[in-house]
């Protein structure tokens, strides 16, 4: 008689979703900024996605879409353990319809999810 086989046991862990964060300072108030921060930290933290760093410009550069921070933030969304990244409003990608639209694609052509706090305060639903 044949021993019975032994099944295995697979656990299949979820790997964590790495996220980043990004902020638009146009009138840098570096406690408005301390906030901002403190709030996605709170927001990703609430709902589980690690948040790896937050990305700053400060400054008037809300209609280009040649920020320091910004192509800081569209290097690691190309990586593939980045789920996507937290903003706390639309304004603080552009206030500019036309630099929004360029970002918009720009952005598609990663896998990475844009979660706006402001207008997803109860779930983790992407901006598009």
């Amino acid at each position: 008689m044949l021993p019975a086989k032994k099944e295995k046991l697979v656990l299949q862990v979820e790997s964590p979703k790495v996220v980043y964060g990004y902020l638009l300072a146009e009138q840098p108030d570096e406690l408005e900024i301390v906030a901002w921060q403190r709030e996605i930290r709170h927001f990703c933290r609430a709902r589980g996605l690690v948040l790896a760093n937050v990305f700053v410009d400060r400054g008037p550069l809300g209609d280009t879409v040649q920020r320091p921070g910004l192509g800081g933030l569209l290097d690691v969304l190309a990586m593939p353990e980045t789920f996507g990244f937290v903003v706390p409003s639309n304004d603080h990608l552009s206030r500019s319809k036309q630099a929004l639209m360029v970002l918009a694609l720009r952005i598609s052509q990663t896998p990475a999810q844009i979660v706006v706090i402001s207008q997803h305060q109860d779930d983790t639903s992407v901006w598009w």
